[in-house]
């Protein structure tokens, strides 16, 4: 083989290599799911073992269908021991995981910037699995609607949902309050990655406190009409949205050390 020919074949390689933010978002999504899908089967035993129990011992066995109401306990009464538990408890359990992946995917930033990955290619990674964990979360909870509701019907009762376009507008505000909550993770990850702690805590705190005590004293109107737009079905989601922006800007500065 002539040099011309290996030079060519190593090039003919390198533009067969997938691009770099598609090799960091599989790494991530990886990674992530690893850690959501051990947090789901881990509470599938749980619950598992729990009934099994239950059974063995004679107890009676009442499964929670109030979705405020997520927790497992064994109570002891005139009629005997009885287990109650709630399904619920598996999404809730994912939910605290994705958040949890979010944070300490975000917290390896710099590892990846040191080994040679691009600010970019890190930040669209992140963001993609951020959608990714969202929209498990959400097939999670909706699977356990359906086991707990039994049927479409009983799940939507279980929401209060009303037809299908309530249906769509709960799907809308708990996809905006998942990846709102996981967006923050990772920018408040960020925040402190890329400054001291102090600006990170000083951000939070003009943020969340300063910033509207002073609106709701100074400009009464003005906190009335951010209040409603609180109430809006389509403002957790648009919050979220920027709050990705946001990280990504921040992540643009990140140092690597």
């Amino acid at each position: 083989m002539t040099a011309l020919q290996a030079e060519s074949t190593t090039s003919a390689a390198r533009d067969a290599r997938p691009a770099q933010w598609v090799v960091m978002t599989r790494l991530l999504v990886s990674d992530a799911m690893r850690g959501l899908l051990t947090a789901t089967g881990v509470m599938l035993v749980v619950l598992a073992v729990g009934s099994l129990i239950a059974r063995w011992q004679g107890w009676q066995l009442v499964s929670m269908t109030d979705t405020d109401m997520v927790g497992i306990e064994v109570v002891a009464g005139q009629d005997g021991v009885t287990l109650v538990a709630s399904l619920f408890l598996v999404p809730m359990a994912v939910a605290i995981a994705a958040a949890v992946m979010a944070v300490v995917l975000a917290a390896r930033t710099r590892v990846f910037l040191a080994a040679g990955a691009t600010r970019r290619s890190v930040a669209t990674g992140q963001l993609v699995v951020l959608v990714v964990m969202t929209l498990y979360v959400l097939a999670v909870t909706a699977a356990v609607l359906l086991v707990v509701g039994r049927g479409t019907d009983g799940a939507l009762d279980l929401v209060g949902a009303d037809g299908g376009a309530g249906a769509a507008v709960l799907v809308v505000r708990a996809t905006g309050a998942v990846l709102g909550a996981l967006t923050a993770g990772s920018l408040i990850t960020a925040l402190f990655l890329r400054w001291p702690w102090w600006v990170g805590v000083g951000a939070l705190l003009l943020v969340l406190v300063v910033v509207p005590g002073v609106v709701e004293v100074v400009w009464p109107a003005l906190a009335d009409v951010v209040q409603q737009r609180f109430d809006w079905w389509g403002f957790d989601l648009a919050a979220a949205l920027v709050t990705a922006v946001v990280y990504g800007l921040v992540l643009r500065r990140v140092p690597v050390r």
